[in-house]
């Protein structure tokens, strides 16, 4: 029997709110693994869902616990910071307030044991109402007020055409490789109040929330198109293409692996060593701009039959960092700086070397340094302008009748394809 949202998680949500805190892609649980949403069933796509289409977002994860767990889950409203709006979930939710997953299975024929979790959004329980960013919030059902897993997703309304433009300015200079953009937004719609200063643009590099921009205005206005092309701070860094292995085949050694060893009944691939390519030449490569597919060999169902592995990461250098971290970088560690994805320093080696249990499949990653505080994408990968990236770019109208942030508009450019 379907239950409404519990009291516990209600004021857990409007103490969220209240304290103003922005939600980002998190797992909270170590047994937790390979979170992925999508849409239309391409596990590559960006999680967003046209409103009112028949299309569906799918949230799938693998619990490592060895005891059976039940989880529910929940969809919070945010408004373009990704801070919980005022609303009432009443507002935004057309069905139950929380649902539990109810698809998932075990693996079958694995050396680590898992079950893995799947979710499809919108479904006959819970379906989005207006559009906006949202966060998808799962929790065990039977301790609603601890939050596992926090994924963002976009709901779209399309009332706008998007065009843009990237020029590569390369000035010679490792400090100057940039990417600059022009964005012309072009709305049709009427019933936009002062939509001059409600509109809001955001750029995401490679999925990456840390490599974004948000142009505070229009440079330029023509009736209803607005173009931004302020060169001057419309641009990011190219830095450069992503390093890649291939962990799909567990009796041979697939790209970028040296070796393959099997130990306590797990296996560990160590992959071929990186060194500093800050100074290098640039060179072009396909990737997947950091992202990673799950896949086995001979198997038809990799979502459960693909095994965990350990992968070793080996990054050489004669002399450790004297302030700062490396971390391993991509959607692998879900873009975030933790201690399951920082590197240490092997004197004996002059290297650093960390290690990840991954499922097996096909991985994209680079190494991010983090110090004090500030991140750095380039500093050990080097930066180019002819780097190919891609970005997602957003547009949201604010709302002032309805009390949120609508998303109005969104399109994705690679530099390649210009």
């Amino acid at each position: 029997m379907k239950k409404v949202v519990s009291v516990v998680l209600f004021l857990f949500l409007i103490n969220a709110a209240f304290c103003q805190e922005a939600f980002y892609d998190k797992v909270y649980d170590s047994n937790i693994k390979t979170v992925l949403m999508y849409s239309d069933n391409d596990a590559l796509s960006l999680p967003i869902w046209d409103l009112g289409s028949s299309k569906k977002l799918t949230l799938s994860f693998d619990d490592l616990s060895t005891d059976a767990r039940d989880f529910s889950y929940t969809i919070v409203h945010c408004n373009s910071e990704w801070i919980p709006t005022d609303l009432d979930q009443s507002e935004y939710i057309d069905g139950y307030f929380d649902d539990q997953i109810q698809d998932y299975q075990s693996s079958f024929n694995t050396t680590i044991n898992y079950t893995h979790y799947t979710l499809q959004l919108p479904n006959d329980y819970m379906r989005p109402m207006i559009s906006g960013n949202y966060i998808v919030q799962v929790f065990e059902s039977s301790n609603p007020e601890k939050i596992l897993i926090t994924k963002q997703f976009r709901v779209v309304e399309r009332k706008t055409d998007i065009k843009a433009f990237i020029r590569n300015m390369n000035q010679g200079s490792y400090f100057y490789n940039d990417q600059e953009f022009e964005i012309v937004v072009d709305y049709f719609e009427n019933d936009f109040y002062d939509i001059q200063q409600n509109i809001k643009i955001e750029v995401i590099k490679n999925r990456n929330r840390f490599e974004y921009l948000k142009p505070e205005k229009p440079d330029m206005i023509n009736q209803n198109e607005f173009t931004y092309n302020n060169f001057t701070s419309l641009k990011l860094k190219g830095g450069n293409e992503f390093h890649h292995f291939n962990i799909k085949n567990i009796h041979h050694a697939g790209e970028n692996i040296i070796n393959i060893n099997f130990l306590n009944y797990e296996y560990h691939f160590q992959l071929l060593a990186n060194k500093d390519r800050s100074f290098d030449e640039y060179i072009y490569k396909s990737d997947l701009n950091g992202l990673f597919k799950i896949d086995a060999s001979q198997s038809q169902y990799p979502e459960t039959e693909a095994d965990y592995c350990w992968v070793y990461f080996t990054l050489n250098m004669d002399v450790p960092m004297q302030q700062g971290d490396i971390y391993v970088w991509g959607a692998l560690c879900n873009y975030e700086f933790t201690d399951e994805n920082k590197m240490t320093y092997n004197f004996e080696q002059k290297a650093y070397e960390g290690r990840m249990l991954i499922k097996q499949g096909y991985y994209n990653y680079q190494y991010a340094l983090l110090e004090k505080g500030k991140f750095d994408f380039t500093y050990i990968e080097g930066n180019h302008a002819q780097t190919e990236n891609s970005y997602a770019i957003y547009v949201y109208y604010h709302d002032f009748r309805g009390g949120y942030d609508r998303l109005i508009g969104q399109t994705e450019i690679n530099t390649k394809l210009q």
